[in-house]
């Protein structure tokens, strides 16, 4: 498949994003090290670990497909990059705001219905809706929102993720040409939202270790005061 040199550019930055989280994959958390009083810092650490394991498969494919030209595929993995960004942000703003006050507030069941919630009828946990995730991160980074909406639009059989991806209509000849060479979805309608998020995430992520070692600190101060363990 051939690239001009500006798609040529942003695959290649792409590609070394990916790879960045791909080789720094934690393989364990030991409690041992964390709190003996609470296992909140075991469940912050936890949720930040899982999601960098989930992006880092995720982008891995995203970069795949834009290398492939396989666009409607390519929009739905840096849809599901969006999301898990999102999460791991909302995680972030939490723990910025624990170390900021030096109270716990909700914390745990943000933690609680992110690692564990669903929307199965048969759940213990209720999750929360992504969107609510989405929201936190476009408090901050005006046009978030927007920008998931548009990889949405990819995602469902909508106009641009179905006949506008797939056909072209031949007026003249009266004739509808089919598949997704003739859609023909520019690259440049996800490829620089991947970049923004993977950059995002790899940012905060990196960030978030001073403030997950002043929770940990945090928690067993609480429960030193209190006398009680925290859950």
């Amino acid at each position: 498949m051939k690239f001009n040199n500006k798609e040529k550019k942003k695959i290649s930055k792409a590609k070394q994003l990916s790879k960045q989280l791909t080789s720094n994959l934690p393989k364990k958390i030991k409690a041992e090290s964390l709190s003996h009083s609470s296992k909140l810092p075991f469940k912050a650490f936890s949720l930040r670990e899982v999601l960098i394991h989930r992006i880092a498969e995720l982008s891995e494919v995203a970069v795949e497909l834009f290398e492939l030209k396989k666009i409607v595929p390519a929009i739905i993995m840096t849809r599901a990059v969006f999301e898990t960004t999102s999460v791991l942000y909302w995680l972030y703003k939490n723990l910025k705001q624990v170390c900021a006050t030096k109270e716990l507030g909700n914390i745990d069941e943000f933690f609680m219905k992110s690692l564990f919630g669903s929307k199965n009828e048969e759940r213990l946990i209720e999750s929360y809706n992504i969107l609510t995730a989405i929201d936190h991160t476009d408090k901050d980074f005006q046009g978030y929102r927007n920008a998931y909406n548009s990889l949405s639009e990819f995602a469902h059989p909508n106009w641009s993720g179905l006949f506008g991806a797939y056909s072209k209509l031949n007026r003249e000849k009266i004739i509808l040409e089919l598949g997704k060479e003739v859609g023909n979805i520019p690259l440049s309608v996800a490829l620089p939202l991947l970049l923004g998020a993977l950059t995002l995430f790899i940012d905060c992520y990196n960030e978030m270790e001073t403030y997950l070692l002043q929770f940990n600190e945090i928690c067993d101060k609480i429960c030193q005061n209190t006398n009680k363990d925290i859950e």
